[in-house]
């Protein structure tokens, strides 16, 4: 659908609309609550259910949310992924669930900190697909750590409006740590230039792919009474889809749309747009992909991220060139990378950082 044909469809769709309808669908503008309420699970404390929640804010591909928590006792816990959470089409290995698993456990390691806890973790996982993945266990000790877990409330991906401003020095040592395993590359560097090529690229290699793209559709929540039932996936909000724009795919967009060429042409022509703007690209790669290292991986990421806001800098994971395994190959080899890269991430300073829209599951569906 162009321009033309939306704005005369739209406004044909508010003529029709009766009353009680048309306030109905202008309830759509409003964003769904997403916060922790309702959330008494018998066994646990108010304490321990704020370090799961907390915990839960970790990011995820398409938000889904692939964590699992079996309450062994109030402080043995197993952290384990829901298969019916991860991405078989463009993650079919679990890598990205894993490295979303470490994600998760950095939340949680910090937050059990501040409750007055330190976190003993042994990986129990032995394939990537296996449901049990960490064993936790909490030790209370004296004093406690005086991290402020806003930081991890506030957290969120930044997809649009990313400045084109190089980053400071300072910033850029900040990203890449003392560590050989992040590497930064500006905008307009040969290997910026490539890894934006590669990024449209590979999102072509998978919005024209119908498995990949039914995939997507399945985690699109387009109206809040969907938002709501879920309480995961991508909504209008996390897509930074804006204004009547946002009303109207609420009440009138469905899976199918997601299907239809004009959405395809569409979020080729948005992602060509976002790769063109951003200070840069950030890697971060590990020595391999077995599963210790995924999940220290994902919690290295979790750590730059949650101080990522103080410095106005936006993160956008864009992960399409490692999944499509030619692309990545190829991606490895032009840039010289031994390591198994694991993170492609968007990079760049921001004005104004939204406030996190992403919905959350009730503990209720996270605890086993």
């Amino acid at each position: 659908m162009n321009r033309r044909q939306f704005i005369n469809y739209s406004g044909a769709s508010l003529a029709l609309l009766g009353g009680a309808y048309l306030f109905n669908s202008l309830l759509q503008f409003k964003t769904p609550d997403r916060e922790n309420v309702g959330n008494q699970i018998k066994g646990l404390e108010e304490g321990a259910l704020d370090i799961i929640y907390l915990a839960s804010l970790a990011p995820s591909g398409h938000n889904t949310q692939p964590w699992t928590v079996r309450i062994i006792d109030s402080n043995h816990w197993i952290i384990g992924t829901d298969l019916t959470r991860c991405l078989a089409v463009v993650d079919p290995e679990n890598r990205e669930a894993l490295l979303s698993i470490g994600a998760f456990l950095e939340n949680l390691v910090v937050a059990a900190r501040v409750k007055g806890y330190d976190v003993d973790v042994q990986v129990v996982a032995k394939q990537p697909k296996d449901r049990d993945v960490l064993d936790i266990k909490l030790r209370k000790v004296n004093g406690s750590n005086n991290f402020d877990v806003k930081k991890i409330r506030l957290r969120r991906t930044v997809r649009n409006n990313l400045l084109n401003d190089q980053l400071s020095r300072e910033d850029i040592q900040f990203l890449i740590g003392k560590n050989t395993d992040s590497i930064y590359y500006t905008r307009e560097s040969r290997e910026g230039h490539y890894l934006a090529e590669g990024t449209l690229l590979a999102n072509k290699s998978q919005v024209y792919r119908d498995s990949a793209q039914e995939e997507l559709a399945q985690w699109i929540r387009w109206s809040n009474q969907d938002s709501r039932h879920y309480r995961n996936g991508l909504t209008p909000e996390t897509m930074e889809i804006e204004g009547i724009a946002k009303w109207y795919v609420k009440n009138f967009y469905t899976r199918q749309s997601v299907l239809e060429n004009s959405f395809r042409e569409e979020t080729i022509k948005k992602v060509g747009e976002q790769v063109a703007a951003g200070s840069g690209w950030l890697l971060i790669t590990s020595k391999d992909s077995s599963i210790p290292e995924l999940i220290e991986t994902g919690r290295k990421l979790q750590r730059m991220w949650l101080e990522a806001r103080d410095k106005r800098i936006a993160i956008h994971p864009m992960t399409q060139m490692l999944e499509e395994e030619i692309i990545g190959n190829e991606m490895a080899s032009f840039l010289g990378i031994t390591e198994k890269i694991q993170f492609l991430l968007r990079i760049g300073y921001c004005n104004d950082y939204p406030q996190p829209v992403s919905p959350r599951m009730l503990l209720a569906n996270i605890i086993l």
